[in-house]
């Protein structure tokens, strides 16, 4: 075989495969790996009406217009933000199920046939991610009418708070009250401040079943709803209900937050050389960990620097016009926090640093510590501070 010849096969098989990614909306990087097990035999709204799965739609296709140009880099790395966003939302709603199963905390819906509801997960968009498990786990009944709130990572602050809490907006959108179910699935809130948000949407804790590990629940009803919105997409509502139904003390914007990463991953490895030209600019170092009205005070902030992490998920209660610069890693690079505050109404900063460790590509899933370059905080900071 000649070299030509194995350079034409060689370009043959990666055209094929980039096709197949792209139909399967996986990004050029990506390794081809689903769907799989359960997932392999999956329902989405299109079919419902040849199932007795009952749809009603609450939103229709909603446009997207996502703009490249807001957001400032303040750093070396630049990132086009927008590369990777669909221009819409497809139509989200209200599924009534028979017999309908949730299972473990990741959420995974499925009918009384064991058909994946792709739309109530975050892969309704990109089905080629969707890996689950070859066998679905134990079953525990719930008698009656059982509202399910569950989403993939359901025991992450960020899914908790943008992706299941708000899917009570679509529930009520439907026509439902919570009197209509018998029972409530979700995660168990995981801080005292989830707990108070909890709390204030008036969910009563008695008809709660909390989600577990490992488990499925079936119930005689199941009443779920799409995902609010799509993976790195937020829709404008979504803003617009938690910030009416979140108890936020009226005030001018004028504190300047600083938000430490102490633990987990994707730490910023020089945070303390960083530190004194916060204290410099009049940041407070902010811990919300220690904080049970974390709403309140995203609220009251004009300025915020933080690294990439769910504590960002707060900024839906900041007020519109709110500065926000993004402390990022170039091997993990997400919109999760650039389209919030797009339809939020905030105004996008972010500088990409290196981590402290080889990558094998930009932008990947990495958990790696990263540096962020002093002098290039020093000049984001000037600016925002004037």
């Amino acid at each position: 075989m000649s070299d030509n010849f194995r350079a034409k096969l060689r370009k043959a098989k990666n055209q094929g495969v980039n096709s197949l990614k792209k139909f399967l909306n996986l990004p050029s990087q990506s390794k081809l790996y689903g769907p799989s097990g359960l997932a392999t035999n999956w329902l989405d709204y299109n079919g419902y009406s040849q199932s007795d799965v009952a749809w009603q739609q609450v939103y229709p296709t909603i446009k997207c217009h996502w703009n490249p140009q807001k957001t400032t880099n303040w750093g070396r790395y630049t990132y086009n933000f927008t590369k990777n966003l669909k221009p819409e939302i497809p139509p989200t709603g209200v599924v009534i199920i028979p017999n309908g199963q949730v299972m473990d905390i990741q959420g995974y819906t499925f009918t009384k046939d064991d058909q994946f509801l792709v739309d109530v997960s975050y892969w309704r968009h990109r089905l080629g991610y969707a890996n689950l498990p070859k066998e679905k786990y134990p079953t525990e009944k719930i008698k009656g009418t059982c509202l399910s709130l569950m989403t993939n990572a359901s025991s992450n602050y960020c899914h908790f708070l943008l992706d299941s809490l708000p899917r009570l907006h679509l529930f009520y959108q439907a026509g439902y009250t919570l009197d209509d179910v018998d029972y409530i699935l979700l995660h168990q809130p995981i801080s005292p401040n989830a707990w108070s948000i909890f709390r204030q949407l008036g969910i009563n804790e008695s008809k709660c079943q909390w989600a577990k590990k490992n488990t499925t629940f079936q119930a005689d009803t199941l009443i779920a709803t799409t995902h609010p919105s799509l993976n790195l997409h937020h829709p404008r509502w979504l803003v617009d209900f938690m910030t009416k139904k979140i108890d936020l003390k009226p005030c001018q914007p004028q504190r300047r937050l600083y938000i430490p990463r102490p633990t987990g991953r994707r730490k910023v490895a020089n945070e303390d050389e960083l530190l004194s030209i916060l204290t410099e600019y009049g940041f407070e170092i902010f811990k919300p960990e220690e904080e049970v009205n974390q709403p309140q005070v995203f609220h009251e902030a004009s300025i915020i620097v933080a690294s990439h992490g769910a504590a960002l998920s707060n900024l839906v209660f900041c007020q519109p016009g709110t500065k926000v610069l993004e402390l990022m890693s170039n091997g993990h690079l997400r919109e999760y926090f650039f389209t919030l505050c797009q339809v939020a109404g905030l105004e996008h900063h972010y500088i990409i640093g290196k981590t402290t460790q080889p990558i094998s590509y930009v932008g990947g899933l990495c958990f790696h510590d990263f540096i962020i370059n002093p002098t290039f905080l020093t000049k984001a900071l000037y600016f925002l501070t004037k």
